[in-house]
């Protein structure tokens, strides 16, 4: 069940902390972090959002065939092979390589088509080297399709890690990009996603790029934020087992039951997302830990392995439980697959 209410919510205030010269971007990727891409994305323009973000082109048509005509970012650059389709989706493409730049203008239309360079800062999955940035731009400016719009980062900052050095990324960042304003007056710059919006609100620059607070995550150590949870995920009970004390059940007969148990089974496994760690900061990842789902506000630990579509929970302590019920579980969004069902309220 996805709240898109919250969501709404969640743009609101977050477009309420930003300064009049500052724009919000949504991040909506891999399918708006679970919860449904075009569903997620119309929410957040609710709620205030200027523009999406997404990884790919692909990802921008699922928007456009839904109807979303708001600018769409593509926050991963653009291999060639995508040139046509991130052009014809009228998206909005990051590069990093001047020979995506080239594929680009050769498919810009006449009026000419913005992009934005990423640089990379120590994350290390894609970006210019900073110190390349110049050559980049002497190859930039020998393609008269292309205009240079944004100027993006995203440090490998994780609160209460590495705060001093993610401060002198962000500050080498705006160096640059302070420079790069002085040949092009309108250059967007924008590095801070949600936890760096709440932790270094001072590297907010023209744009953020927000997710996890979109969708009721906070990570960030320095400051709390007024979010709603627009998440929940059920599975219903197909059977009820009474199992006698010392008995062996779930696969390879690992778990031997330590009393009298009644054990429920829910028809959902690993293939749609179960046990896949959730990225809540409320639950504890230590030793001993045992996942549980939640049925009338009571726990139920996973009794053995998960299984590819099927998972045992122990429900002794919910005497009414019965086949049909409903069964909250922990499933990290992203993993829940896109095969199941998402029923928007």
């Amino acid at each position: 069940e996805v709240d898109l209410s919250a969501i709404e919510h969640n743009a609101r205030w977050v477009a309420s902390q930003l300064g009049e010269r500052t724009r919000l971007m949504a991040v909506v990727k891999a399918g708006g972090y679970g919860h449904g891409a075009a569903a997620a994305a119309k929410a957040a323009l609710r709620g205030g959002a200027d523009s999406l973000g997404v990884l790919t082109a692909a990802e921008a048509a699922e928007l456009r065939e839904a109807g979303v005509n708001a600018p769409i970012h593509l926050l991963a650059p653009v291999v060639p092979e995508q040139a046509a389709l991130a052009v014809r989706l009228k998206t909005i493409p990051t590069v990093d390589h001047v020979s995506q730049a080239r594929a680009l203008s050769a498919r810009a239309p006449a009026k000419g088509l913005g992009v934005h360079l990423d640089l990379d800062f120590g994350l290390g999955r894609w970006g210019l080297a900073p110190k390349d940035v110049d050559a980049f731009l002497r190859g930039f400016s020998r393609l008269p399709r292309l205009r240079l719009e944004g100027l993006s980062t995203h440090i490998d900052y994780v609160p209460g890690k590495n705060s001093v050095e993610a401060e002198e990324k962000l500050s080498a960042f705006s160096r640059i990009l302070q420079r790069l304003k002085r040949t092009c007056p309108g250059l967007l710059g924008h590095a801070a996603n949600s936890s760096v919006l709440l932790d270094f609100p001072h590297w907010r620059l023209d744009m953020v790029r927000v997710g996890n607070l979109l969708y009721g995550v906070n990570a960030a150590a320095s400051k709390t934020a007024p979010l709603r949870k627009p998440w929940k995920f059920y599975a219903r009970i197909i059977a009820i087992r009474d199992v006698g004390r010392g008995r062996s059940i779930g696969y390879a007969s690992e778990y031997v039951a330590p009393r009298r148990m009644k054990v429920a089974t829910l028809a959902a496994g690993y293939s749609d997302g179960v046990t896949m760690e959730p990225a809540e900061r409320l639950i504890g990842f230590g030793s001993g830990f045992q996942y549980w789902g939640i049925l009338r506000g009571a726990r139920t630990p996973f009794v053995g392995r998960c299984g590819i579509s099927h998972v045992l929970v122990d429900v002794t302590d919910v005497p009414s439980a019965k086949v049909g019920d409903a069964v909250t579980l922990p499933v990290r969004r992203t993993a829940a697959g896109a095969h199941l069902p998402r029923i928007y309220r």
